[in-house]
């Protein structure tokens, strides 16, 4: 059986990977295994020597990063040359997660791994600058996702859930982006994927896994709020009025170029996220 070793534990995609995975897996929680720790990396690593590391951890805080771009590229950055690094002289592989952020949003039509890398914010460059690490290693796997979410964690659909459950029945709309459009992607059609793509065998190398068809933040707002059934308006608007830190892609989308499988069409994930979430409420 394989043995894992996952970082970011805790976290989105962590957490569904403990649901998919086979094997042993070792779970490194960010408050017991700091990754910008090269030498803590390196003896936990050895010490359960796996045969891949599922390395979720990552700053995700793209507004925040630009505030504290330090800490975005020592987690981002170093963080994975550290995991990167443990594995030397193995035949490990390292699974990195990155991002559609790797993008400037000029294309018209879904992004695919050839496409030129432009990130217009600290997060993306950071995200690319670790994607580099890992593909300069000879068992390196990246695989571009975009917008996450899942009933765990922090993200879209529990903030928009939250929000539509206080404005119920106040006549107060939600107001959300409409003029970025990209590729929600649901935790548990990824790591199933992942998973899948790594027992069958894949090459090292870039690959994009997002969800199917893609839309704006507004339409997935309104997609979250038609299926919680709260009586709550989805009003769009513009990037400018939401008056963000860090610039952002205007267009994302993901597709791929390369043999692997397609996962379920985005509004499928959103489904089975609302399903899991308001039962919860």
């Amino acid at each position: 059986m394989p043995r894992w070793f996952v970082t970011g534990a805790g976290g989105q995609l962590a957490t569904a990977f403990t649901r998919v995975l086979q094997g042993e897996v070792f779970l490194s929680r960010e408050d017991a295994l700091d990754i910008r720790d090269a030498e803590a990396v390196r003896a936990a690593v050895r010490a359960f020597a796996p045969d891949a590391v599922l390395h979720c951890a990552a700053y995700t805080n793209v507004d925040g990063a630009e505030a504290d771009p330090e800490t975005a590229e020592a987690v981002n950055v170093l963080g994975t040359r550290n995991v990167v690094q443990a594995v030397r002289g193995t035949h490990t592989a390292v699974v990195y997660f990155s991002t559609d952020y790797v993008f400037d949003g000029e294309k018209t039509a879904p992004y695919v791994e050839s496409d030129r890398t432009r990130p217009l914010s600290v997060y993306g460059r950071t995200k690319l600058a670790g994607e580099r690490e890992v593909l300069a290693w000879a068992h390196g796997i990246v695989f571009r996702t975009a917008w996450l979410f899942s009933e765990t964690g922090h993200n879209f659909v529990k903030t928009i859930l939250a929000a539509a459950g206080e404005r119920a029945g106040t006549g107060e709309p939600l107001r959300v982006v409409d003029d970025q459009v990209g590729s929600p992607t649901y935790a548990g059609h990824l790591a199933a994927a992942v998973d899948e793509v790594l027992q069958k065998g894949i090459g090292p190398g870039l690959y994009h896994l997002a969800g199917s068809g893609y839309c704006s933040w507004c339409e997935l707002a309104a997609e979250i709020v038609d299926l919680s059934g709260l009586d709550v308006a989805v009003e769009p608007i513009t990037t400018r009025e939401a008056g963000r830190a860090a610039r952002r892609p205007a267009f994302s989308a993901l597709d791929t170029e390369r043999p692997i499988p397609r996962l379920p069409h985005w509004a499928q994930g959103v489904a089975e996220a609302v399903d899991r979430l308001i039962p919860l409420g």
